[in-house]
């Protein structure tokens, strides 16, 4: 059940929701709100009493959605769809080019489940976004309701296309070829074109399973289907009905869409990613810190950070997770974030596997955050455009971001500063032995990196309410209040 919100919130159009003319999502701050058309109305009210639907709202890979009133306090543009339907908030944005192997693998599955249940019952889901899924928790849900749709027969699976270019190749990418897919999705929303998949998916990968079907073919087709559409440029004619001669009159058997999509299954089940070891993944057993040491930084953040409870904990920097669980207690959800994609990988296959987990795995490189981007660089949102976190952990990171990223210290503060919350930060000094591995080879530029100066940037913003030595001196553990 929804909660309805009776606030008086101008709820705001997201604008990131305006490729389907047929709905638009408002958010007042509290609720998801969508704006629907006549007939994404009808086919709510249609497929909301199917059986798959029921089944997969009731096993939380749907997200929950309701019929509602339109909200008050409404913007001008809300009067204009016939209908409303509120959904279920999910507790925080993440997006394709964020997500482990794992993570895009589970939510093409689930994506895919989704539509062969679909299929049995007469629906289909009219494209497929890998932006449709969002997680709560280590969770995938599909958010996307007015993409299903009535089916007909001889329909083809009209987001096949788009289901390869943003699911299957990415995959295809990380699980042949060992190359990270996440570049070629923040850089292109769409996914990956078939042809790039095509040059890239060569040599002995091109005999993996599926590659031949979904790239290679599916490539060649798309280069003649550009070929014929410049032939039909220069000399198009239509016969007496208006229609264009040529076209293709195939029609696709709901058997074939249904083979399809357990073919694909079958394939997606099968990848795995390459399992290449990495500084941070395995970081609970790999740490430099003594029994007593990591005792006493673990005691510190649930001292401190428990204090008071936290709707949203950002743990940046928070290889394998061991301190984001230690936030579930006092926290509604934890987003876990790190640039080491191995170290995230295992974390979220560890938190998949648990019972209420409140972890939102994201591979995040905090010297080169996700920005904003797309249509008018807002479609897409930057990591701290998208909420504000109630505490951030950073821990053992700071080095990191002055020594390796070359970012000086009170850049990273100031940034810190912004996101208006409580921080707990460790210190790592320049004599601590991870900070002389990070030094070595390089110009030490850094006198300004030391604890007298971190103190002085860290109090113009905050309040340094706790404090403790750790690892015989060479690191300080911190808890600092937002002024």
């Amino acid at each position: 059940m929804i909660t309805a919100h009776t606030g008086s919130a101008t709820p705001v159009a997201d604008p990131g929701s305006f490729r389907d003319r047929n709905n638009r999502v408002f958010d007042d701050g509290e609720q998801i709100y969508r704006g629907v058309s006549s007939e994404a109305l009808e086919n709510w009210r249609q497929v909301s009493r199917t059986g798959f639907f029921r089944d997969l709202t009731a096993r939380s890979k749907i997200v929950p959605t309701e019929e509602a009133a339109l909200p008050r306090g409404n913007a001008a543009e809300l009067d204009n769809w016939p209908g409303m339907l509120v959904h279920e908030r999910v507790p925080f944005l993440s997006y394709p080019y964020e997500w482990s192997f794992g993570m895009l693998k589970d939510a093409a599955l689930l994506h895919l489940e989704l539509l062969e249940s679909a299929m049995e019952e007469g629906w289909t889901l009219k494209d497929s976004s890998a932006f449709n899924v969002q997680w709560k928790g280590p969770r995938p849900v599909f958010i996307d309701i007015p993409s299903m749709e009535p089916y007909a027969e001889g329909d083809p699976w009209r987001g096949y296309r788009q289901f390869c270019m943003m699911f299957l190749y990415p995959l295809m990418f990380k699980a042949y070829r060992g190359i990270d897919f996440a570049p070629f999705l923040r850089s292109n929303l769409d996914g990956i074109d078939p042809s790039l998949a095509n040059k890239i998916l060569t040599g002995r990968s091109r005999f993996r399973k599926g590659v031949l079907t979904h790239v290679a073919l599916h490539a060649r087709m798309q280069e003649r289907a550009a070929a014929q559409e410049l032939d039909e440029a220069k000399e198009l004619t239509e016969d007496a009905k208006g229609q264009v001669k040529g076209a293709s009159g195939f029609r696709h058997s709901k058997a074939m869409v249904l083979g399809t999509i357990q073919g694909l299954r079958r394939t997606i089940r099968k990848m795995s990613s390459p399992d290449a070891r990495t500084v941070w993944g395995n970081y609970d057993t790999d740490h430099s810190y003594g029994d007593s040491s990591f005792e006493k930084k673990k005691a510190f953040v649930a001292r401190n950070g428990g204090e008071r409870h936290r709707g949203l904990v950002w743990d940046i920097g928070c290889n394998t997770g061991t301190f984001s669980r230690l936030c579930e207690p006092f926290s509604d959800w934890v987003i876990s974030i790190d640039g080491d994609p191995k170290a995230i990988e295992r974390l979220y296959q560890h938190e998949k596997e648990r019972e209420g987990s409140k972890l939102l795995p994201m591979i995040i490189d905090l010297s080169n955050i996700s920005p904003n981007q797309g249509w008018r660089g807002a479609e897409r949102k930057a990591l701290d455009a998208r909420g504000k976190p109630d505490l951030v952990l950073c821990l053992a990171l700071i080095h990191h971001m002055v020594i390796t990223a070359n970012i000086p210290m009170s850049e990273f503060i100031g940034w810190l500063a912004s996101l208006d919350a409580d921080v707990i930060l460790e210190f790592v000094s320049a004599e601590d032995d991870m900070s002389r591995m990070l030094l070595r080879n390089k110009v030490n530029q850094y006198g300004d990196y030391t604890e007298e100066e971190f103190e002085r940037f860290a109090s113009e913003s905050f309040e340094i309410a706790d404090s403790e030595p750790l690892k015989g001196g060479h690191r300080k553990i911190y808890y600092l209040r937002r002024r």
